[in-house]
């Protein structure tokens, strides 16, 4: 009798501690992810844009006129280069048609129309903008309370705007009238709008897109004639050549 009751008690043991056991996996999957911690939500997106590698279409759109090519864009902590390619991908006949570059000093590159050169790059490439995130460690150590506060920020005439997970939305440089915005998909960078001055605009939609720090290859230092004021890029000349250019290259 003694042992039968040993028994029955040792079977009510086992089932307390299942029913314990499938109680608890009950309130895990209830419980779902913890919530991410804002601040370092907010340090993974600023460190997308600190450093990345990508391709894609490129739409550069002038005075009515659009082109589209493939291009490839990368940056790192010290530098940033756009190529646009005409011809085939990384094949033959794949040729560099526009190409930007900013480090130490800014340079653009046009091998078929050399004189689209006078042209000033930071009117078609908001620099500025993407020179705002050259360290993510660094903007977040100074500026991620107020980011997180207002989901804004503004830096020498740049003002910054984030969404509500702190994804970056649009970047507008004051000083250039340069505007940079961010669209995305499935929660993931699709496009950048670059506009400038006088309805130019560049649109990157993105194919590929790695966060990672590539190594970069500077374009040659711009020769001492670039000029780069406001009247090369109001000049009427300029103007109707770079017309002319994306006319003849669509």
């Amino acid at each position: 009798m003694l042992s039968v009751i040993r028994n029955n008690a040792r079977l009510r043991s086992k089932a307390l501690l299942l029913l314990a056991l499938v109680g608890i996996m009950l309130l895990s999957a209830c419980a779902g992810p913890k919530p991410v911690n804002k601040h370092e939500q907010l340090r993974r997106e600023l460190k997308k844009w600190e450093s990345f590698d990508s391709q894609g279409i490129a739409e550069m759109s002038y005075m009515g006129l659009t082109l589209r090519k493939m291009f490839f864009a990368a940056k790192n902590k010290e530098q940033l280069r756009l190529d646009i390619i005409d011809g085939g991908l990384m094949g033959a006949g794949a040729k560099p048609l526009l190409s930007f570059y900013m480090g130490s000093y800014v340079s653009l590159s046009a091998p078929m129309l050399p004189i689209l050169e006078m042209l000033n790059p930071s009117d078609m490439i908001p620099a500025n903008s993407f020179g705002v995130f050259a360290n993510a460690d660094t903007l977040f150590a100074r500026y991620g309370h107020s980011i997180i506060e207002t989901r804004k920020l503004e830096l020498e005439g740049i003002k910054i705007s984030f969404m509500k997970d702190y994804r970056l939305d649009n970047v507008i440089d004051t000083n250039s009238m340069t505007e940079l915005k961010a669209v995305y998909k499935n929660n993931s960078l699709s496009e950048l709008i670059m506009k400038g001055p006088d309805n130019l605009s560049v649109r990157l939609i993105f194919d590929e897109i790695k966060y990672l720090e590539p190594q970069i290859i500077p374009l040659p230092k711009p020769t001492s004639g670039n000029n780069w004021d406001n009247s090369n890029m109001y000049d009427a000349n300029i103007k109707q050549l770079l017309k002319d250019f994306l006319r003849n290259k669509r």
